[in-house]
């Protein structure tokens, strides 16, 4: 894995190092603003840092990977007296934390468990895209013609269903696949630090601004930026964000001299945007602007002659669970092609996980294999935030309360999930 280590403790910094280099690539930092300027413009799989150091700390480092490369786990350091702070730093989307001293041992072992997650169903380096239907065979096909443009997209759908996999499809397979693509999720924000990390700012714009810092839309020069959650930008902001569509330039914080970019947006939804338009939460303008070329991503129970496929494309993903599986009974299938899939592909995949994991003395996944989060629901006149609402209740009754484990099995992470639970009032 590639690893991106800050402790300002020298001594430590270059034990560390040289023990993670006998197993992983590892940039080794003392100078978290070094490190977080060398962030800007590098990716990694992991990010290892101390919670306090001067200058910039720990959850600065945590803030700027959640919102520009929300695809890298951050692993604290903290001593005793911070574990408080390491503790909120989860609660905003750290994978985990380590007390000092550290356990070379136990440290290396976190990084492997990384290293086998990294083998995600949205994997980074290829598109993993499979399907038999024809509702995903026109998703695919919209995909590619629009691809061959730069025209700005708008991918909705249901938790679930592959639309930032729909995104990374749109970039491979247009003239900026050899440029960056990167992301930026609207949910993973306070508001107060929206407008700098999208826009940047230079030195002085505000308390705090110690240098120049480059937003994501810059980051993304010449490349594709995915704006994940878009009904979730600041309305202050989405006047701004407009105006950047329009004109293809913006005014970072404190500058009095426009930046002009070339970038290609895609947004992304789970929400209603028309109605959020009708409720004034989203602005009208804004949403024709971003709506030039929409593609739905349908959800797997109306497309159901996908879950075969996709069911033996998991088997096969999670063939290392159990080596000895031959295949799903048909009693099996038949279960699975009942079942609705409130969580869409994400569910179906934590669905085989689990099913592979319960028949290991078995040689075929049958009937009891198959554990669904709750029975196969009704048709309801329920609203689409109640039905979450009971999903996420579901999920978490499933985990036992475990908010991580929800996490995962929701396709979320954790500092997401914290901000649903607060906006449904949700108390565990």
């Amino acid at each position: 894995m590639k690893i991106l280590l800050i402790e300002d403790d020298a001594v430590l910094c270059k034990t560390l190092a040289k023990i993670l280099r006998k197993y992983h690539h590892v940039d080794a930092f003392t100078d978290s603003q070094k490190a977080l300027n060398h962030l800007s413009s590098t990716t990694y799989d992991v990010v290892l840092t101390d919670v306090r150091m001067p200058g910039v700390s720990g959850i600065d480092i945590l803030q700027h990977v959640m919102t520009h490369s929300p695809g890298t786990h951050v692993i604290l350091f903290t001593g005793y007296g911070t574990v408080d702070e390491a503790v909120r730093a989860i609660k905003m989307g750290a994978y985990d934390y380590i007390l000092k001293p550290i356990d070379t041992t136990y440290l290396l072992l976190k990084l492997e468990k990384l290293e086998e997650m990294n083998c995600d169903f949205l994997a980074k380096s290829e598109v993993n895209l499979v399907y038999q239907s024809q509702a995903m065979k026109s998703v695919v096909d919209m995909a590619l013609k629009v691809a061959q443009t730069d025209s700005t997209v708008l991918l909705t759908g249901e938790t679930g269903v592959g639309k930032n996999l729909v995104a990374k499809l749109i970039h491979l397979n247009s003239k900026r696949k050899s440029r960056k693509f990167l992301s930026f999720n609207c949910a993973n924000l306070q508001e107060s630090l929206f407008e700098g990390e999208l826009f940047g700012y230079r030195k002085g714009a505000f308390t705090g601004a110690v240098n120049d810092k480059k937003g994501i839309i810059e980051l993304a020069h010449r490349g594709t930026l995915v704006i994940d959650e878009i009904t979730e930008m600041p309305v202050n902001i989405q006047a701004k964000f407009l105006k950047f569509l329009e004109e293809k330039a913006f005014f970072k914080l404190g500058d009095n001299e426009q930046t002009r970019v070339d970038v290609r947006i895609i947004a992304i939804t789970n929400k209603d945007i028309e109605s959020m338009v009708k409720s004034g939460k989203f602005r009208e303008d804004l949403f024709y602007r971003i709506n030039v070329f929409r593609i739905h991503i349908p959800p797997l129970r109306d497309r159901k002659e996908d879950i075969p496929v996709l069911a033996r494309y998991f088997l096969d993903k999670f063939k290392e669970i159990n080596p000895g599986i031959t295949g799903i009974s048909d009693e099996a299938m038949e279960k699975l092609m009942a079942y609705d899939y409130p969580g869409n592909v994400r569910e179906l995949s934590n669905i085989i996980e689990r099913a592979m994991i319960l028949s290991r003395s078995e040689r075929w996944i049958l009937p009891h294999h198959i554990t669904t989060l709750f029975g196969r629901p009704q048709v309801t006149n329920l609203s689409l935030d109640e039905l979450t609402r009971r999903h996420i209740l579901s999920v978490l009754q499933f985990t036992g309360g475990d908010k991580s484990k929800a996490a995962k099995i929701l396709g979320i992470d954790r500092s997401t999930l914290y901000r649903k639970l607060k906006e449904y009032g949700i108390e565990v």
